[in-house]
């Protein structure tokens, strides 16, 4: 007796990307063209199936997004550019360090969206990879440190915290109206 197979897939849409629907039976074979979703740079919309694809872009060492190239060991997990140099083997199955460059995830990467790495301190956006860094440099939510010149103040904290932080720690370089006035020995 034969037993009849039908194949069906999962299909995750990935921004900017066509992607084809294959179903298999043994009566028939159909391909069906999904169309393509347009994103913008900087956009704040995020579905559950790009965060399921976010998912395969986590480092098992950081937990960081991992940007291109994306390096793999031989049984195909990986590790970010970052924590590779500080590795003797791979995380995950101790087996030789993630040296072979997985470029199939590299071009997927080219059509997924990642959230800005100050999203947990209120960064709503989503970026490709290749404008993602530059963003980061400049978001308004990336933590900001103590401005206060010749101190060896480590505080870091929210751009909306960075006055309070001087009135109550610095109070000489401040006047009670909360303006910056700096005074130098000569």
């Amino acid at each position: 007796m034969k037993t009849r197979r039908t194949l069906t897939s999962k299909v995750l849409v990935l921004d900017s990307a066509v992607v084809s629907v294959v179903t298999c039976s043994p009566s028939s074979l159909s391909t069906q063209s999904v169309a393509p979703q347009i994103a913008t740079i900087g956009a704040t919309e995020h579905t559950d199936s790009s965060a399921e694809v976010l998912s395969v872009f986590e480092c098992p060492v950081c937990l960081e997004y991992m940007l291109p190239p994306y390096l793999q060991c031989q049984a195909g997990h990986l590790v970010c550019g970052n924590c590779r140099p500080k590795l003797q083997c791979c995380p995950t199955c101790r087996g030789p360090t993630p040296s072979v460059r997985n470029l199939g995830l590299e071009k997927i990467a080219n059509t997924v969206r990642f959230p800005c790495k100050f999203a947990s301190s209120g960064c709503p956006l989503f970026f490709y990879h290749f404008d993602k860094v530059e963003h980061e440099e400049t978001c308004e939510c990336r933590p900001y440190s103590c401005p206060c010149p010749g101190a060896a103040c480590k505080w870091q904290g929210a751009l909306n915290d960075v006055m309070d932080h001087l009135k109550k720690v610095h109070k000489s370089i401040t006047t009670l109206q909360g303006v910056l006035c700096l005074v130098f020995a000569l």
